[in-house]
């Protein structure tokens, strides 16, 4: 068995998978990893006495650690397994559910196309975490176009880094700890210090994926951009961090990005409108399949010199 080979293999066949077949049924997908981490940590949530900020910090991280063992550590068992071929077809799969290109696009689709305000209310309610009841048809166009540019990083960009260094085992790492920030990281009196470690972790995870991914979109914009211009584009509110990659996809499209008392990115430009999802879009999976190639082509190298 020669591991660098199997997982160039296992690397590109999760991607034909996710191109060719996409995500699984919702039947099917209850049975994601990224379901049972959630229910895991909302579980250990529940249980969790709050009013010590120390105890809480402490009991987050304990139980992030925890949450991160239970879903990674089977990963590096796939090693032990005899069989080349039953090695590849399994982390073949389980690296397909550590990210996704097709669903992506799929969701991102749902809200542009969707026939009424109120469907598109109810297709972007399941893409963001912001309240959508109150939110007019800019409003939703800018936070479908933001979650499609947060996800280019979460989604697509960070599991193909984690798995280009670690396999199938950094990968599954990432898409925990991103889980967990995703359920547990929020800014909230509840959260503030239980969820610390989860949201730093993502952080610091994310640090060098979130900036491929903006400098793969600037790349791919039809527009002259550079990593420069993303410094004066917007401004979160009390502190809040923006994400370059919201910053970047408002710089490619000339839209503004806005979550309403949270940050606006892109002033200067107009709001956000349908086609300009549809740009998002390509966009977000140009930038996936451009770094797909080369992290396969960085690991056919290493496997030949």
């Amino acid at each position: 068995m020669n591991l660098l080979l199997d997982q160039i293999v296992i690397f590109s066949l999760a991607i034909l998978i996710d191109l060719g077949v996409g995500d699984p049924p919702e039947k099917i997908e209850k049975f994601y990893p990224i379901v049972w981490i959630s229910r895991l940590m909302c579980f250990f949530d529940r249980v969790t006495k709050r009013g010590d900020a120390k105890r809480e910090k402490i009991l987050g991280a304990v139980y992030a650690m925890l949450t991160i063992s239970v879903f990674s550590i089977p990963c590096l068992m796939l090693l032990l397994i005899p069989s080349e071929l039953l090695y590849i077809v399994l982390g073949s799969l389980i690296f397909k559910m550590t990210f996704t290109i097709k669903g992506l696009e799929r969701y991102g689709r749902k809200a542009m196309e969707a026939p009424s305000l109120e469907a598109k209310r109810a297709a972007v309610g399941k893409i963001v975490s912001r309240g959508v009841a109150d939110l007019g048809d800019e409003q939703l166009n800018s936070a479908t176009i933001e979650s499609v540019a947060e996800n280019t990083t979460d989604s697509v960009i960070a599991p193909f880094f984690y798995f280009s260094l670690f396999g199938v085992f950094g990968a599954m790492v990432y898409r925990v700890v991103n889980t967990l920030d995703a359920v547990i990281g929020y800014k909230t009196r509840r959260y503030e210090h239980f969820g610390w470690f989860s949201a730093k972790a993502d952080d610091v995870m994310n640090y060098i994926p979130e900036r491929i991914a903006a400098g793969l979109i600037l790349l791919l914009s039809r527009r002259s951009s550079k990593p420069g211009d993303l410094g004066d584009l917007g401004h979160g509110y009390k502190n809040e961090r923006v994400h370059l990659t919201i910053k970047a996809m408002s710089r490619v499209l000339k839209v503004r990005l806005e979550k309403v008392g949270h940050y606006v990115v892109g002033e200067r430009f107009e709001g956000a409108r349908s086609e300009n999802i549809e740009e998002a879009l390509r966009i977000a999976k140009g930038s996936a399949i451009i770094f797909a190639f080369l992290c396969i082509v960085i690991m056919a190298l290493l496997y030949f010199y």
